[in-house]
């Protein structure tokens, strides 16, 4: 027996090796599968997308009324605003963590001795603005107002 008889056969197919199959199909088609929705029937049968699906029924000479291509076009513009919004908000969410994680970076360049720690002598020791110059107490809320 044959291997590769599934999905993922199916969309390897060309239209060109598809159209044979298609046109059987086509012929064959009573309406029962998906409420009568041919477009839906097609693209399940042949795994092909909505548009695929639509130019390849024309060019099979089904006739599709404009209300039909219309839905598809509508269902492809609502598949893409809802993918760019979930492409915003993982990048809303990223630079959400990014600057909480500056903050802490912030926030770990003082100590009980240093406000502000601008870096670390040869020998380790920090150096930077004491508490004292400030005129502040160890982690004393900032206020600018």
């Amino acid at each position: 027996m044959k291997k590769g008889k599934g999905k993922a056969a199916k969309k390897a197919m060309k239209f060109a090796e598809r159209k044979a199959k298609a046109e059987k199909w086509v012929a064959e088609y009573d309406g029962t599968p998906y409420g009568g929705d041919i477009i839906k029937a097609y693209r399940k049968k042949f795994a092909v997308d909505r548009m695929k699906a639509v130019a390849e029924l024309q060019m099979l000479g089904v006739s599709l009324t404009k209300e039909q291509i219309d839905r598809e076009k509508a269902a492809v513009k609502a598949y893409q605003d809802i993918q760019k919004a979930k492409k915003a908000k993982r990048k809303r969410l990223r630079e959400q963590r990014k600057m909480q994680k500056s903050d802490i970076a912030d926030y770990l360049e003082q100590d009980d001795r240093f406000y502000y720690i601008a870096g670390y002598t040869s020998g380790g020791a920090p150096y930077g603005v004491t508490w004292e110059e400030m005129g502040m107490s160890p982690y004393m809320e900032d206020c600018d107002d």
